[in-house]
């Protein structure tokens, strides 16, 4: 399971556009997995609303996904070098931040 964060917009685009694709000038789609996400989130997304959290199957995806380490940190990511087909998200869940600006994995996340 793959994990990407977007907006509500992104995702409406995505949609009608039939995936989601690297941002511009990027090489891939920045994804995590649930023992990173918060660090992209918090990082990225701080205090932000109007975000969504994709669950992907990486199965479903037809390009490759590396694992990869980021300057300035111990942690791997997971970035998809090509576009995710939106029939490889499998569930798109709210990811609402708290009164602090931080984030929570939400619980159906945390449980599959």
């Amino acid at each position: 399971m793959l994990l990407h964060i977007i907006t509500t917009a992104g995702w409406a685009a995505a949609r009608s556009a039939g995936s989601i694709t690297p941002a511009e000038g990027e090489e891939f789609v920045h994804c995590s997995d649930r023992g990173v996400v918060h660090v992209t989130a918090g990082k990225f997304f701080h205090g932000q609303s109007g975000l969504l959290l994709l669950v992907i199957d990486p199965k479903l995806l037809g390009v490759p996904v590396r694992w990869e380490a980021v300057p300035d940190s111990p942690l791997w990511f997971p970035h998809v070098y090509g576009p995710i087909p939106v029939a490889a998200v499998a569930e798109a869940h709210e990811f609402p931040a708290q009164p602090d600006g931080s984030f929570v994995l939400p619980r159906a996340v945390a449980v599959l």
